[in-house]
């Protein structure tokens, strides 16, 4: 289930992510007085082995600089091995290296860029307003029986009608296992359920029960909404960050604009 704090924290992403492959970091330009190996007079610096160990401790793994190292020289001569064939020189493989410097050199001006970008609290505060305005902060509690057909839903609709406790059509008759509870699904926000379900519950009064089945991907569902409230959303300072990412993020954007509008672009096709 989503939280409202989560559906507040859901922020503008930008399309150029990249994580470099350890045989283009092996092909770095970059220079070090700290050299650690050399391949055939090529250097291997300590800040090679510093990226590549970064993005190992950063997918949850424990980094080892000598395992890394040893990598990074099996690379380097396989790379060389490849140059020696002129494998570089291949429109695919060329192309893909130009993308790769592409690519880590946009990442490396939009980081620079970001780092030096200042927003007020008066700025941040509007935005927090805008954000808090555009959230559902409603909450359901809500609970349901699931029937395999609409001819299953119908015969339970009927016993509710003739006075059965919902908890106890639940069940007897729900064909998941939260009929063992009554059908109670606990409180929930509409985003969390598919459409179908959530458009019946926004529908109902507490108290009321599904006149009809509602289909969904999962089978006929009889749905009882119990309670209905609202939601706090979180204060300001505890989404600060988030809200400085994303106005870090809309500038960035706009600012790509601005360097496009700039630009001279063809396209010849």
């Amino acid at each position: 289930m989503q939280n409202p704090v989560a559906r507040f924290s859901t922020y503008l992403a930008l399309s150029v992510v990249v994580c470099l492959p350890l045989a283009a970091i092996a092909q770095s330009t970059e220079t070090s007085s700290d050299v650690l190996a050399t391949v055939n007079n090529r250097p291997i610096s300590q800040i090679s082995v510093n990226n590549v160990a970064l993005q190992i401790s950063e997918a949850g793994e424990e980094a080892d600089p000598d395992l890394i190292l040893q990598e990074l020289i099996n690379l380097e001569i396989l790379t060389q091995a490849a140059e020696e064939l002129g494998l570089d020189k291949q429109a695919e493989i060329s192309a893909t290296l130009q993308l790769q410097y592409t690519q880590t050199m946009a990442n490396a001006y939009l980081a620079q860029k970001g780092s030096q970008m200042q927003f007020t609290e008066e700025e941040l505060r509007a935005e927090y307003d805008a954000q808090s305005a555009n959230v559902d902060s409603a909450e359901y509690k809500a609970s349901h029986i699931l029937l395999e057909t609409a001819d299953d839903a119908n015969r339970v609709l009927a016993e509710l009608e003739k006075g059965i406790a919902f908890a106890d059509a639940a069940a007897d008759y729900s064909i998941e296992p939260v009929g063992d509870t009554g059908g109670d699904l606990g409180w929930f926000v509409a985003s969390s359920m598919v459409p179908e379900f959530a458009d019946a519950v926004a529908q109902l009064k507490v108290g009321e029960t599904t006149a009809t089945p509602v289909q969904t991907e999962f089978g006929f569902h009889i749905i009882k909404l119990d309670d209905i409230r609202n939601a706090s959303l979180p204060d300001f300072e505890s989404v600060k960050t988030g809200l400085t990412n994303l106005a870090v993020r809309r500038a960035l954007a706009a600012h790509v604009e601005e360097l496009k509008s700039a630009a001279d672009i063809k396209l010849t096709r």
